[in-house]
């Protein structure tokens, strides 16, 4: 006789695990029977038992088709190795899955502030008006400012040319034509005559686009000295564009000295005037219309941006899902294992019975035992009704875990 052991546990009652020991006994099932009848007198509880445990595949023949001990020590190994992996993958899956909750709450929050916007805007058609992006008001802004700066970068090299350079000749020269001081936009020849005496003209026109980056940053300010930084700022560009008209008209007053025409005061002359708010005026309105344009375009990046960031937080999810690692096949592969390990015997289990029981029968042949043999006989047969035993029928004994 060959006996090997499985264990396994159940759940009993209570909710505990009890660990269960089977005992596989590989015999000759009639010789086995005969020996354990004689030794027990054919004790009809004794009989039943071992008749389950033929049923649960304890007691099986010599020529058992299950498993051996290595094979089966084996597949623990493997079971083993692949329960660590799984334990790595699923912790390193949690620790994603944490991740991806997080962006998870951050995208419904986003979410919640566009719907408040659209909501609140809804509800007060004013601010509706006044907080969404109008296409027509930004494209108005946007051509206004392109020509104006266009205007000033011509205007403010023109001054300044005429300012710092003067051509006393040339211009007594326009006077005497009775072509007046000259247009204040300079000709095509003037450029070239800025860029001959210095080239650092060109630049200028920026300092006063600076001056009304300046302004725009000033009104986003949010300290109490806002309107004092932007009083300084207006009163700086003033009083530059108020000594380059004065320089102008000082010079034109001058060449009319000289060619003993009546020169007039600086403020008293008309083209001081025209000068100072060709300049000045226009600064003011392209830094009010720069604002506005900005303004304009971040009504639209409000909720643009609140898009870009859900969106960046949906391909963070997506990368965050794809290093999720699956560990659905070594679960099949040791729920197989398993199967493997409890796997019993593959065998006719009527014959089986049938052994066994001819074995402990023939040891009740005397006539004072007739009474256990019969006892015994009607325990076989209530054996074979209740779990079904017929002729021929193969039953595999396997997977104890699932029973």
């Amino acid at each position: 006789m060959e006996t090997s052991q499985l264990t396994r546990e159940v759940s009993n009652n209570n909710g505990s695990n009890v660990r269960v020991m089977h005992h596989i006994d590989r015999v000759n099932l009639y010789d086995f029977g005969y020996e354990k009848s004689g030794s027990a007198n054919g004790d009809p509880q004794l009989y039943a038992t071992y008749l389950n445990r033929v049923l649960n595949g304890d007691l099986v023949e010599e020529p058992y088709k299950g498993f051996t001990d290595e094979e089966k020590k084996d597949r623990v190994r493997q079971i083993k190795e692949l329960e660590k992996d799984i334990k790595g993958k699923e912790e390193a899956n949690a620790k994603v899955e944490e991740e991806i909750k997080l962006k998870e709450k951050d995208i419904d929050k986003y979410r919640k502030d566009l719907l408040q916007i659209r909501e609140s805007r809804n509800r007060n058609k004013e601010k509706l008006k006044g907080e969404n992006f109008s296409f027509p008001k930004f494209t108005l802004n946007l051509f206004i400012l392109a020509m104006l700066s266009v205007y000033l970068f011509f205007f403010y090299v023109s001054a300044t040319y005429k300012a710092l350079y003067v051509d006393f000749e040339g211009v007594a020269s326009a006077i005497a034509a009775g072509e007046g001081t000259g247009s204040i936009m300079p000709g095509p020849y003037e450029l070239s005559q800025a860029l001959q005496y210095n080239y650092l003209l060109f630049v200028v026109p920026f300092v006063f686009y600076a001056f009304g980056w300046a302004f725009h940053i000033l009104l986003e300010l949010k300290s109490k000295a806002k309107m004092v930084f932007l009083s300084m700022l207006i009163a700086v560009t003033f009083t530059v564009d108020f000594l380059l008209a004065m320089i102008i008209s000082n010079n034109t007053e001058s060449a009319k000295a000289l060619m003993g025409l009546p020169a007039v005061h600086w403020s008293s002359s008309p083209s001081f005037y025209i000068i100072l708010f060709l300049g000045f005026l226009v600064y003011v309105i392209w830094s009010i219309l720069l604002d506005s344009l900005i303004r304009e375009w971040d009504k639209r990046e409000i909720t643009n941006n609140l898009k870009r960031i859900i969106k960046h937080l949906q391909g963070d999810i997506q990368v965050l899902t794809d290093k999720l690692e699956d560990v659905s096949f070594p679960k099949a592969q040791i729920a197989n294992y398993r199967e493997d390990l409890n796997t019993v015997m593959y065998g006719n289990l009527k014959r089986y019975v049938d052994q066994f029981s001819s074995g402990w029968i023939a040891y009740l042949s005397p006539a004072n035992m007739k009474d256990v043999k019969e006892e015994c006989l009607q325990l076989k047969k209530e054996f074979e009704d209740k779990h079904e035993i017929r002729s021929g029928t193969v039953k595999v004994v396997a997977k104890r875990a699932e029973r």
